[in-house]
């Protein structure tokens, strides 16, 4: 885990191990066959990718919802570690795939006094021109919203540096996935 405390001590920035072998340039796929997969895959050749989700600052998150380590025992970079990892188990129970959580540069709106330069992306889904591939239920976008603790609604960011899979690849994946989870 990679952890740096602020000089003055006011602010941790962690970012576990997992995030970076899960977090990438690549973006998950929607639920959906191969034949759209295919389409959805031609079309971000030529098309900028749009994806639809809650930006998350990973310190402000543990600010809020925890404030403080659990116990004073605890060193806080570890309790924050703990926490980001909680709330990744969370949304991936929920249903989230591992690469619909995205390490992006913070916008300028969402940037604090402190350093910390980049956060979380939570993707609800795709779609190019701001249209969504697939379109997302509310109650899943409760569910996330419930986890994060926020009201904010979910918005439209630019992906352009982020691409899909190879179609059948990722089908592939999630073929063996599935026969793994039954047996």
């Amino acid at each position: 885990m990679e952890v740096s405390l602020s000089d003055d001590g006011t602010s941790v920035h962690s970012k576990p191990h997992f995030i970076k072998k899960a977090m990438g340039k690549r973006l998950a796929y929607p639920d959906a066959p191969l034949e759209k997969l295919d389409e959805i895959y031609r079309q971000s050749l030529r098309k900028p990718i749009h994806a639809y989700g809650f930006f998350v600052d990973p310190v402000a998150l543990y600010k809020k919802i925890r404030g403080r380590p659990e116990s004073p025992d605890t060193p806080i970079e570890k309790d924050v570690g703990l926490f980001l990892w909680d709330i990744q188990l969370q949304l991936y129970g929920i249903g989230l795939h591992k690469l619909a959580i995205v390490d992006i540069p913070s916008a300028k709106q969402y940037r604090k006094i402190y350093p910390q330069n980049s956060g979380w992306l939570i993707v609800l889904g795709t779609g190019f021109d701001k249209t969504l591939h697939v379109p997302v239920s509310d109650e899943f976008t409760q569910c996330v919203r419930n986890i994060l603790q926020t009201e904010e609604p979910p918005a439209w960011w630019s992906m352009k540096k982020f691409t899909y899979p190879n179609p059948k690849l990722w089908i592939e994946g999630r073929e063996k996935m599935m026969r793994k989870a039954q047996e």
